[in-house]
């Protein structure tokens, strides 16, 4: 009906109504009398031709007029259709994502307020995930994380990643059964035992209940999905400072630099026995390194303007990943935009403040004066501070410990490096883009780490 009324089938054509009582077509016919007005007005004040022959156009120009109107719809059309296509695309990857409700488990009551504008991203990496599995599990039964990252995104183009250490022994909050899991009671022990107990539901319960900052959604990785993140986009670009070998996680690699595909980068974030000081620490460094690089390449013309890169990461992140449920399609895409206008130089990273467990040299304690000033910062979206524990190499004592005369000088020593190298750092942390080769890589170039680490 619409499109009668705007186009009707004998618009423009020859058709003269049968006598006077035909006023229904005054609609049409009063637009061409104004029409043929205008032309005759016109000839009038050059030609002088008579007014029927000067309204002899009028038809061939609604035709024409007709035609571009045609054209519009049909260009609004197919755009439409193309947004509707992409969405829907971008739909179905979305809903084929396992997600996790965390308002069903997770009591608001509980929870932390939200104190600024920012967005806080938990990232969770498991080592519940056999080597060759090609899916998402979700019955967390002995799964334990692997890494603990917040991305802390702020409205005024800067992220800052913080980076949790597994071997934290730490106060573990009550969580709930979930999935295949039991639940627990409170009790004090190693941070990355929160999976295990509860899922990504217990992770998010446990981060909060440490650090008072509200988690607004999380990501669930496996490893599957890293590696095919990489390879999504032609690996990783790299400075490795000399050769690394590592057999429990399968790294071999040569010094130098050289591209690193998705088996390769998933060993490299993984090793850890092997290398340096066999520590989580320096695993940390190296895992941030690493970050800086993927994020350099991420932001790079060759993805942003591939459509099968793209498509790549998308498809990676999708089958191998969960998140939780208010982390919609939306969400997803105001937070990427966001990202579009972070500079490299925008990134940072650090690792909460840590010293070595006074009675287990293989676990680590958080100073509580220096992570709350960090968690403040990130809770009120202030600009981080430089913490000495976003160098890894620098030797840290325990709350009111006093060094002993003959490591007196060593750690001077160790503070001055540290001061040194912080004052090179943006907003406090580990540059984004810092070069491995120049600024070592998480123990792996040679340098002393933390003794019985």
């Amino acid at each position: 009906m619409p499109a009668d009324e705007n186009f009707p089938p004998d618009h423009g054509e020859d058709h003269t109504p049968d006598g006077p009582a035909a006023e229904g077509a005054d609609s049409v016919s009063g637009e061409e009398e104004s029409e043929a007005a205008t032309e005759s007005a016109g000839a009038e004040s050059g030609t002088g031709d008579a007014a029927p022959a000067a309204a002899a156009p009028a038809p061939r120009r609604r035709r024409a007029r007709r035609m571009v109107l045609w054209a519009a719809a049909g260009l609004a059309v197919v755009l439409t259709a193309g947004v509707a296509t992409a969405y829907g695309y971008y739909h179905s990857l979305r809903s084929g994502m396992v997600q996790h409700d965390l308002e069903s488990v997770l009591d608001e009551a509980d929870r932390p307020e939200r104190l600024s504008d920012a967005v806080n991203i938990l990232f969770i990496g498991s080592d519940g995930y056999e080597e060759g599995s090609t899916a998402y599990q979700q019955e967390f039964e002995g799964e334990r994380s692997d890494s603990i990252m917040l991305a802390h995104i702020s409205p005024d183009d800067r992220v800052s990643v913080i980076s949790f250490p597994r071997d934290s022994l730490v106060q573990l909050p009550q969580c709930d059964a979930y999935a295949q899991t039991e639940g627990t009671s409170g009790y004090f022990g190693m941070i990355n035992a929160a999976m295990y107990h509860g899922g990504p539901p217990c992770v998010v319960r446990t981060v909060e209940s440490l650090t008072d900052i509200r988690v607004d959604h999380f990501v669930h990785l496996s490893f599957m999905s890293f590696r095919d993140v990489v390879d999504a986009i032609g690996g990783v670009r790299m400075c490795i400072p000399e050769p690394m070998r590592d057999r429990r996680s399968h790294l071999d690699i040569d010094a130098g630099d050289q591209v690193l595909d998705g088996d390769q980068a998933l060993s490299f974030v993984r090793a850890r026995y092997e290398i340096g000081d066999g520590g989580d620490i320096g695993r940390i460094d190296r895992q941030q390194m690493f970050l800086g690089a993927l994020a350099d390449q991420v932001t790079s013309n060759d993805v942003l303007t591939s459509p099968t890169k793209l498509n790549g990461i998308l498809e990676a992140v999708a089958q191998h990943s969960a998140t939780d449920q208010e982390l919609t399609l939306n969400k997803m895409l105001s937070v990427a935009v966001t990202l579009t206008d972070v500079d490299l130089s925008d990134i940072e990273f650090h690792t909460v403040p840590w010293y070595q467990a006074p009675y287990d040299p293989n676990r680590v304690m958080w100073y509580p004066e220096e992570s709350e000033e960090l968690f403040s910062a990130v809770r009120e979206g202030r600009p981080l501070p430089p913490l000495p524990a976003d160098e890894a190499g620098v030797p840290q004592e325990r709350p009111g410990a006093s060094p002993t005369p003959a490591d007196t000088a060593a750690t001077e020593e160790a503070q001055e490096a540290g001061e040194e190298s912080l004052d090179s750092l943006n907003g406090g942390g580990r540059d984004a883009t810092s070069n491995p080769c120049a600024d070592g890589l998480g123990f792996g170039s040679g340098e002393d780490g933390i003794e019985d680490r």
